[in-house]
């Protein structure tokens, strides 16, 4: 009889990999199907293995997405309130895998290391091959197949401690994933990630015990990648934006050559004999270490003045090479500070999961100062859920990075993974995104987690199915609720009865959508009922912008400028920077008429 051991290691790669190569971007849309696989794993090691060890150290994340899920009951979103609890759901799901692969942390390592490598390919592949990965065009900056250029950068902070441990075993294929991921970092332009990467390359040169075999493995692959993504940076067709087709070709073609190359000199250099480690050695390399921490500290006292100007500065950060040498915060600082002063009126709940859009729509400064989160995690659930949601987050990261400490070989590698996480998300806005959050949960459980030590009986397992299953419900009703919502916008002026069924449909798998009633005012087949639908979404979101704009447009539009009015006013003291031609112009137009006196017409007296 074949062994079942394995099984629950193996889907749990298939899930990370799906997470990896379709997790959606920032979007939900792979959430409940990602849950679907990771609770059908779970069940399948509850049957074949027992109840695993080390579930204390995953209550705090439990707890976390409960929290999230009871600020719905006060958020100014209570739809994306929804959403969010369900992220924080699937990444607690994605922990409790991991602690099933408890005796496996070496395979997962391995496994991991090659999901990532075949990450890396994919993406660079789209540099050489314009349109592999979607339209090139728009951006230079690397970004497939995850969706944004930060998270892209830190799965490669996550890659390269696995890259260093299977340069140890495997010299060759430690180097060439090093080399990749470098080539790869540099081309995403993330200067969050690229100083995250160094990060842990120094920890895990600081933590082994295979520091010279490490340095001698980020050689061999730096210096190839250095000249690789200096090639790429030269050509127009890979690093600007906006080429001509044929340009892309040529020149992408080209660095395909030179990327081919550039790993052939680092297998070649992989293989070169290492240097002995001798006394004289150690003294040199603590020499060259000092010589660079005393140089870095000299720089940042020079420039520290200059340094926090420019960081705090509302200007934009542009995506051209240059912004690597820059240190502005691209709004972030702004952002941290809307964040806080939303955590002081807000202290005990927040606003609600996921709802800093909001936030940031009523106290930013400028129309080019838009974002759905502040770019800085603990502001983030401090913002959105308050001090509680806070003190959650903060104890479900730190309950799983206590993981860290005395790891060696591969766990010392696996260890890595969740503060690289951590760090970035100072910066960054990686709990949106599946690709980031759900391999490093994964991997924070499998190393939190002790082999199972206690069978279940079959009822148990059938009493979990049954829990499982509500989890599900609980995962699959937003996602059904916007995929038919978007079908009955989709409808909207084609076949209007159509489009006002889907909607009804939406609303009734998710009641706290507000996209479905907006829909129905559209389908609706009376300007009454038009207007009755436009202020139900006013009551469910009283605080959204969006709905109000909604509202006082189409007052205006139907020849109430009276009634349009206070609608209109509402929605820019709601969000008082946005562009005129979005909503402030009609306020304008309404205001006007209300001024020169003249009544609305009798239709508009009801």
């Amino acid at each position: 009889m074949p062994s079942t051991r394995h099984v629950p290691l193996v889907a749990a790669l298939v899930l990370a990999g799906f997470a990896l190569f379709a997790g959606g971007g920032a979007g939900d849309g792979s959430v409940a199907w990602l849950g679907a696989g990771a609770l059908a794993v779970l069940l399948a090691a509850l049957a074949l293995q027992g109840l695993p060890g080390g579930l204390l150290r995953v209550l705090p994340l439990a707890a976390l997405a409960a929290w999230c899920g009871v600020t719905i009951a006060w958020s100014t979103m209570p739809d994306r309130s929804w959403d969010y609890a369900n992220r924080g759901l699937l990444y607690l799901l994605f922990a409790l895998v991991g602690l099933t692969l408890a005796g496996e942390r070496e395979r997962l390592a391995s496994g991991l290391a090659a999901l990532l490598g075949a990450v890396a390919v994919w993406a660079l592949a789209g540099l050489v091959f314009p349109g592999l990965n979607g339209d090139a065009s728009r951006t230079a900056r690397l970004m497939a197949p995850v969706g944004l250029w930060n998270q892209l950068a830190l799965l490669g902070d996550f890659a390269l401690p696995l890259a260093l441990w299977l340069a140890t075993r495997r010299r060759v294929a430690g180097t060439l994933l090093a080399y990749a991921w470098l080539v790869a970092l540099v081309l995403t332009l993330s200067r969050g990630g690229l100083a995250v990467a160094a990060i842990v390359a120094i920890a895990w040169l600081a933590l082994s015990r295979e520091a010279v075999d490490g340095i001698a493995t980020l050689v061999a692959a730096a210096v190839p990648a250095a000249v690789a993504s200096g090639v790429a940076l030269a050509l127009p067709g890979v690093s600007s934006a906006g080429q001509p087709s044929h340009v892309r070709w040529h020149d992408g073609l080209l660095f395909g050559v030179v990327l081919l190359a550039g790993a052939l000199v680092a297998v070649l250099l992989a293989r070169a004999p290492r240097p002995a480690v001798t006394p004289t050695l150690r003294r040199a390399a603590l020499a060259v270490a000092a010589v660079l921490v005393a140089a870095v500290v000299v720089v940042a006292a020079l420039k520290a003045g200059s340094a926090w100007r420019q960081f705090t500065s509302a200007t934009p950060v542009g995506n051209g090479g240059a912004r690597v040498t820059t240190v502005g915060s691209n709004f972030r600082w702004p952002w941290w500070q809307q964040a806080w002063h939303a955590a002081t009126v807000h202290p005990g709940g927040g606003t609600g999961a996921g709802t800093f859009e909001l936030t940031n729509l009523l106290y930013r400064q400028s129309y080019l100062d838009t974002t759905t989160e502040p770019h800085e995690l603990p502001l983030q659930f401090l913002s959105e859920t308050g001090i509680p949601g806070l003190l959650l987050f903060l104890a479900a990261v730190g309950g799983l990075l206590v993981a860290v400490r005395r790891r060696r070989g591969h766990e010392l590698a696996l260890a890595l993974v969740l503060p690289a996480w951590f760090l970035h998300g100072l910066v960054d806005i990686d709990w949106d995104f599946v690709a980031v959050s759900a391999p490093a949960f994964l991997v924070a459980g499998a190393l939190v987690g002790r082999p199972a030590v206690r069978r279940v009986s079959p009822f148990a397992v059938l009493a979990s199915a049954g829990v499982a299953f509500g989890v599900f419900v609980c995962l699959l009703l937003p996602w059904l609720g916007h995929r038919w919502d978007g079908q009955a916008q989709a409808q909207v002026g084609l076949n209007d009865a159509r489009a006002a069924s889907l909607a009804r449909r939406a609303r009734s798998a998710d009641p706290l959508l507000v996209g479905p009633v907006l829909t129905q005012a559209l389908a609706a087949s009376s300007p009454a009922a038009t207007y009755a639908y436009y202020r139900e979404a006013t009551r469910m979101q009283p605080d959204n912008p969006y709905t109000w704009r909604a509202l006082g447009q189409f007052l205006l539009q139907y020849g109430c400028p009276r009634l349009a009015l206070p609608a209109l006013q509402r929605y820019t003291d709601l969000d008082d920077h946005a562009p005129p031609s979005q909503g402030a112009d009609d306020k304008d137009a309404a205001l006007a008429y209300v001024n020169s006196g003249k009544a609305d017409p009798r239709k508009c007296g009801g």
